[in-house]
């Protein structure tokens, strides 16, 4: 049985013992590449791996050696367009994800360097992008193409006007979509700060994340389309009890909210769609990849990031995590600054 090894933070392919699924090359190069242009951050990072096929080691040791998942010398470049207009070019520089607080996770996978390319250029949104990566080896160029998801409007929340969500209703999310935008997830920080009563100097900030929805899917990507998702209000308080333990000598104060809603492009709402149709398949068969890469495999999208923050809670509602059944064990204080009795 041969294995062939993609060495990148989304494929990792492993050939099953089918008969069906016959490999025909002793070694292949395979180049990766995953990447999420994003006008609303100060950088934009591209991650670029190798993937190849070898019959005389384990997967799993090559993917500890670092020689293994980078190339030495590529030169990584964005191309912006608008149409059929080539505007400039954009060479990305090869930097360390980790020096860059951008920390890879442990695993299978040699986790440094984590070796990633750069620009802090800023992005056109009514442009689009091509990558182009060339290997100086052999010239072959790998390459893709992608919109900018544009700016987009959040009709409620807002900073004016506060949160109320008390048990047994539900709260209004209510926005219009992104140009270019499909999917959109949504995460409330919950804001707090807590306290001893055994020791009057002790206060800790603290914050939780409240994740709404994930990959909600939009009907189209030509933009300026309301959108609404109604929040169980009864969910906050099972989330609040959920993730804050019982300890009789801390109270907690209620201080604020963030709303922070992502949004990503078609390409990636089809990787996932694709991504989640493979998990019906059993280990025995040969899974089928979705890319946009042209002469290599991956994902080249954008994704955008808008947030509302530091929206305060109404009173009835501070009145509420403090008193509610849920939550009155976690010694919230009302409104007035007293525990509820």
């Amino acid at each position: 049985m041969r294995k062939i090894f993609v060495a990148g933070i989304i494929f990792l392919f492993l050939s099953s013992c089918s008969t069906d699924f016959a490999v025909t090359t002793d070694w292949q190069d395979i180049t990766i590449v995953y990447g999420l242009l994003d006008k609303s951050d100060t950088a934009s990072y591209i991650k670029i791996n190798k993937a190849f096929l070898d019959p005389t080691t384990s997967a799993y040791t090559i993917a500890q050696i670092p020689d293994s998942l980078f190339y030495n010398d590529l030169t990584v470049e964005l191309q912006e367009y608008n149409g059929t207009l080539l505007v400039k070019t954009i060479e990305l520089n090869k930097v360390d994800g980790n020096d860059e607080g951008l920390v890879k996770d442990t695993g299978i996978f040699a986790q440094s360097p984590n070796y990633l390319y750069k620009t802090k250029e800023v992005l056109n949104q009514s442009h689009t992008y091509k990558l182009l990566v060339t290997k100086p080896d052999n010239g072959k160029q790998i390459t893709a193409s992608t919109a900018i998801i544009d700016d987009f409007s959040i009709l409620r929340p807002t900073n004016t006007l506060k949160i109320n969500m008390l048990p047994g209703l539900k709260y209004n999310v209510d926005w219009f979509s992104a140009k270019d935008g499909k999917i959109y997830d949504l995460i409330i920080r919950f804001h707090y700060s807590e306290y001893k009563f055994s020791d009057s100097n002790f206060k800790e900030d603290k914050y939780l994340d409240w994740t709404i929805f994930t990959n909600l899917a939009s009907n189209s990507t030509i933009g300026n389309v309301e959108m609404f998702f109604d929040i169980p209000c009864d969910n906050l308080y099972t989330f609040l009890s959920a993730n804050i333990a019982d300890d009789a000598d801390r109270f907690r104060v209620t201080k604020k909210m963030d709303f922070m809603f992502s949004v990503g492009g078609e390409v990636l709402d089809t990787y996932n769609q694709v991504t989640i149709a493979q998990q019906g398949l059993t280990s025995g068969q040969v899974l089928p990849t979705y890319t946009n890469i042209e002469n290599g495999l991956g994902l080249f999208s954008s994704r955008y990031h808008k947030n509302v923050l530091s929206i305060p809670l109404d009173q009835r509602t501070i009145d509420s995590i403090a008193c509610y059944s849920v939550t009155h064990q976690l010694n919230f204080l009302r409104n007035d600054s007293t525990l509820c009795p």
